[in-house]
C-alpha cells in the first residue's frame, strides 16, 4: 500500500515543482518532462495531469479564490492548484485519497498549520464538486484573451479554446515510400505537398515499431511541414537549418536536396543538437550537425532556414502553458530576438538565393509584421509567398514565408 501512495505523493509533488519552474520562468512544460523529472518513469502519469491542470487552470484559480479568504504563497498555491487538477480531472485514483496524499505533503513540506489549511480547502472542494465550462472567458487566459479578441471573433475564440482543452492527435510524417503497415492504423491527413502525414490512435504500435528506430518516420505534427514544402530545391546544392533542433524540419531538407547536395543543421543549444544526431543517425544522414550562434555560422548557401525561437501560441494543445507565459514583454523580447536571426540568415543567403522564415506562433508580430519590417530593411529580397496557419482539429498553427534574394543584390 505505501508504494501506490509514494507514487501518488511523486505525482502531486512532481507536478506542483513543474508549476514553480514554468511561473519562475526557468522552464517550460516540453523542458520539465523532458529534461527536469526527478521520475522519469512517472512521466505519463505526471504529463496528463500536469497538461489538464494548464488548461484548466483559470478556472482552477477561480476556484480556490473563491473558497480562501487570502491566496497563499506561491508553494502551497502551486501543491493545491496540482491536487485540485488531479481530483477534479483524473481517473487513476480517487479524489479522497488525492486530497489526503496533499495533505500529508503540506504537513511534511510546511508545517502542520498549513497541512490543515489544505486539508480545508480540499474538503470543501470535495463537498462543492464545481463543474467547469468550455466558454472562452473562462478558460482562455486573462493576458491572451485580451489580445486575441482585438483580433478573433466569438466563433473564433470558441473554437480555439475548443482545441486548447482537447487532446493533440498523434501524427506522425512518413519518409520516402514507407507505407504505414496495418497495425498503425494510420488515416492520412492533410499537409504540406510533397510530404505525407497520418494520424493513429495507436501511438504506442508507431512509437515501438522498427520503423520509427529505421527514421521511416518521425513523429511530427502536419504543420511542420509548411516552410520546407515552399522551397524550391531544383538548384540548391548547400543548405542551411540555422535553429535546427531537434532536426524535424532538416530532415524535410535532407529528403528534397537533390544527389551531391549538403546540408548543415545549426543550433544554439548543445543538448537539444543531440536529438538532431539522433535523428539523423536513425535515417543514415552524415550531415554535420554543429553547435552555433547564428551570427558565428560563415559561409553561403542557396538555401537557408531559419524556423526562429517564438512564442509558440499556435502550438498551445500540445504546449497549454505557453499561454500562460504569453505577455507583451515576453512577445517584444521574441520579436526582437528573430529580427536578428533573420538578419544573420539573410546575410548567408547567396543572390538568388533562397531564405525560407517559420514560426509556430499566430501572433502578426512574429509573422506578417516581422516580415513587413525586415523587407523594409533589406531590399535585396522579396517575399514570394507567406502563409499563415491557425490550429484546427487536424493540426497546429503555423507561418512560413518563402523570401528570394535578387540576383543583383551584390
Amino acid at each position: 500500500m505505501r508504494e501506490v501512495n509514494s507514487v501518488a505523493e511523486r505525482v502531486i509533488q512532481e507536478a506542483a515543482e513543474a508549476f514553480r519552474c514554468i511561473d519562475s520562468g526557468n522552464c517550460g512544460l516540453d523542458d520539465y518532462l523532458d529534461f527536469k523529472l526527478k521520475f522519469p518513469r512517472l512521466r505519463s502519469r505526471i504529463g496528463s495531469l500536469l497538461f489538464v491542470c494548464f488548461r484548466r487552470r483559470r478556472q482552477l484559480e477561480t476556484t480556490l479564490a473563491a473558497m480562501v479568504a487570502k491566496m497563499p504563497p506561491e508553494p502551497v498555491r502551486h501543491l493545491l492548484l496540482a491536487a485540485m487538477g488531479e481530483m477534479l480531472f483524473q481517473d487513476g485514483i480517487a479524489p479522497e485519497s488525492s486530497a489526503n496524499v496533499a495533505v500529508e505533503i503540506a504537513k511534511r513540506k510546511f508545517n502542520r498549520s498549513t497541512g490543515n489549511f489544505v486539508n480545508a480547502v480540499l474538503r470543501r472542494l470535495l463537498r462543492e464538486r464545481p463543474a467547469f465550462s468550455d466558454k472562452f472567458d473562462e478558460v482562455l487566459p486573462p493576458e491572451i484573451l485580451q489580445v486575441w479578441q482585438k483580433r478573433f471573433s466569438e466563433a473564433q475564440l470558441r473554437e480555439l479554446t475548443r482545441i486548447f482543452l482537447s487532446k493533440a492527435p498523434f501524427t506522425f510524417r512518413a519518409s520516402g515510400g514507407f507505407e504505414p503497415p496495418p497495425e498503425f492504423d494510420a488515416v492520412p491527413v492533410e499537409c504540406s505537398a510533397p510530404f505525407r502525414c497520418f494520424r493513429t490512435e495507436r501511438p504506442a504500435e508507431v512509437i515501438a515499431s522498427e520503423a520509427l528506430r529505421r527514421g521511416e518516420i518521425y513523429i511530427q505534427d502536419p504543420a511542420a511541414t509548411l516552410a520546407v514544402s515552399l522551397a524550391d530545391f531544383s538548384n540548391v546544392k548547400r543548405a542551411l537549418d540555422l535553429c535546427a533542433a531537434p532536426g524535424g524540419k532538416s530532415l524535410m531538407i535532407a529528403e528534397r536536396l537533390n544527389p551531391g547536395a549538403t546540408l548543415i543543421a545549426a543550433d544554439r543549444s548543445a543538448r537539444r543538437q543531440e536529438l538532431t544526431r539522433e535523428n539523423f543517425r536513425r535515417r543514415g544522414l552524415n550531415f554535420p550537425v554543429i553547435v552555433a550562434e547564428p551570427e558565428s555560422i560563415e559561409g553561403m548557401f542557396d538555401l537557408v532556414l531559419a524556423d526562429v525561437p517564438c512564442s509558440n501560441t499556435g502550438v498551445f494543445r500540445r504546449r497549454p502553458d505557453v499561454l500562460w507565459r504569453f505577455n507583451e514583454a515576453a512577445l517584444s523580447e521574441v520579436v526582437a530576438l528573430q529580427n536578428k536571426i533573420l538578419h544573420d540568415a539573410s546575410e548567408r543567403v547567396v543572390p538568388g538565393g533562397q531564405l525560407l522564415y517559420s514560426t509556430c506562433s499566430i501572433e502578426p508580430q512574429e509573422n506578417q509584421q516581422q516580415l513587413e519590417r525586415f523587407l523594409a530593411g533589406h531590399p535585396a529580397f522579396e517575399c514570394r509567398v507567406s502563409r499563415q496557419l491557425l490550429p484546427d482539429r487536424e493540426h497546429d498553427g503555423a507561418y512560413a514565408a518563402l523570401l528570394v534574394r535578387k540576383a543583383q543584390s551584390i
